[in-house]
């Protein structure tokens, strides 16, 4: 689970700001809260702040330090973010960006970070370290300017001490890829035989790689909720949110019919997915990895290999038993859209992180708060977080959320942006909060010039 998030001189953000999940000395909804030995952590988050606040910026942010974990320094998305370093100040440009990541696994803390050259597509720094009331331990530290590196022996045996000094060695001064992301491929899986402590480094990754960031014109991922073995379950579902539909259909079609009017690339598109799925069944994937769900000319279609063969099934939705009132998903509506793809936040496993932007877009109010709502609930007994931005105030509603589960984000007058939790400000359970966020109290919200001056304010109330 994740616990904080630090980052500094990343667009908007230039001075280190954080967002912890660690609950503060709140007592209302402790029930949807996780206990550990030592602290107890939240499942949910919100992030509200006005538009070019800088509030979209930490989203990014976690996503900019997957993607590096992930492709590396000198992929092609690092060259198309290199200009992602805070630009007001104009030094940043070759100063060190920082991140790091505070994840509970097995019961312990650990923070993993690094810190990265962002222009010059250059890692500077990267650490992993235990971290514990009694005192930190630091399970490996480098440098790439120094060749400095540091891996903690106890996490060693006599047998691939060696081996490990190896990679070390190897990995000293190079700046485009992070030891953690090589350190966990497939061809240095000889260290970990024999070795489970090792077996962290492989978890660490994981459970970075797989957090789920989501933007408004992207889906959160990509309908997984949409498996034939839980329809019943998402048809109730979806009956609880009001969308009028009252069946999901699985239909057979021919490859002909799925790739009916798309163009060249689009068809390369899924003669990939189908190479993919081959792959994974070579591999002996089993049947969940082995069906991918494709939006084809908005068209909701499940790809799936029998006997090695592609077969396609487009998933439709029947509306109010009427046995004529059956539509394709791009018939439906942009909020009914919306839904069927957060409803994966839901229906997740176990450890699952979602962090999505702009929640509420396309979505009515009351629809918003309904799914909140529903996400809580199902907080009480699976140990899943769901971070958001939004600009619904009406969540402001200190009965539905807590307060250390809200977060402001303002600019500073150097036009930086500065994250501020709710909590700080020691307001009353039963407060009203969301007049006073609207009234400028929390200092989130857009301040206006007017471009008529001669234009009253009371004019327009």
């Amino acid at each position: 689970m994740l616990v904080r998030f630090s980052v500094g001189n990343f667009c908007s953000y230039n001075e280190h700001q954080t967002i912890s999940l660690i609950s503060g000395n709140v007592k209302n909804h402790s029930e949807r809260l996780y206990v550990t030995r030592d602290f107890k952590l939240l499942k949910f988050a919100a992030i509200f702040g006005a538009n070019a606040s800088g509030k979209s910026n930490i989203i990014k942010a976690v996503q900019f330090a997957g993607n590096i974990l992930i492709y590396g320094a000198n992929s092609p998305f690092a060259d198309s973010n290199r200009y992602n370093y805070h630009r007001l100040n104009h030094s940043n440009k070759n100063k060190n960006s920082y991140f790091e990541f505070e994840l509970l696994v097995d019961g312990e803390v650990y923070a993993y970070g690094f810190e990265i050259c962002i222009f010059q597509k250059r890692i500077r720094e990267e650490w992993l370290i235990k971290l514990d009331k009694s005192g930190n331990t630091s399970i490996f530290t480098r440098n790439t300017d120094t060749g400095d590196f540091y891996f903690n022996d106890q996490y060693l045996n006599s047998q691939n001490t060696n081996r490990m000094q190896i990679y070390l060695d190897d990995n000293k001064y190079v700046t485009d890829k992070l030891f953690l992301a090589e350190i966990v491929s497939i061809n240095k899986s000889e260290i970990y035989k024999n070795e489970s402590r090792l077996f962290l480094l492989k978890k660490i990754y994981g459970m970075i790689s797989q957090i789920n960031v989501s933007y408004p014109n992207t889906p959160v991922t990509g309908y997984e909720s949409l498996s034939e073995d839980n329809f019943s379950e998402l048809l109730n579902a979806l009956r609880c949110f009001d969308t009028g539909i009252s069946n999901i259909i699985s239909k057979e079609i021919s490859r002909e019919q799925a790739l009916d009017k798309l163009n060249s690339s689009q068809i390369s598109y899924v003669d990939d997915a189908i190479e993919k799925l081959r792959i994974l069944n070579s591999n002996g994937a089993n049947r969940h990895n082995n069906t991918v769900r494709m939006n084809i000319d908005g068209r909701l279609i499940l790809l799936s290999l029998i006997d090695s063969e592609p077969k396609f099934r487009e998933i439709m939705f029947q509306h109010f038993n009427i046995p004529d009132a059956i539509f394709s998903l791009r018939d439906e509506s942009d909020g009914t859209i919306r839904l069927l793809d957060l409803l994966s936040v839901i229906f997740a496993n176990d450890s699952s992180i979602f962090i999505i932007d702009e929640l509420d877009r396309s979505l009515h109010p009351q629809l918003t708060a309904h799914f909140i709502k529903t996400f809580m609930k199902i907080a009480e007994r699976k140990n899943i977080q769901l971070i958001i931005s939004t600009h619904e105030s009406r969540l402001l509603n200190l009965k539905l959320l807590r307060q250390d589960e809200i977060y402001f984000v303002s600019r500073a007058e150097s036009g930086s942006s500065v994250i501020i939790p709710f909590d700080t400000f020691k307001e009353r359970f039963d407060k009203k909060i969301d007049v006073a966020y609207l009234d400028g109290r929390y200092g989130a919200v857009p301040m206006f010039n007017s471009i008529f001056p001669d234009l009253d304010d009371e004019e327009l109330q």
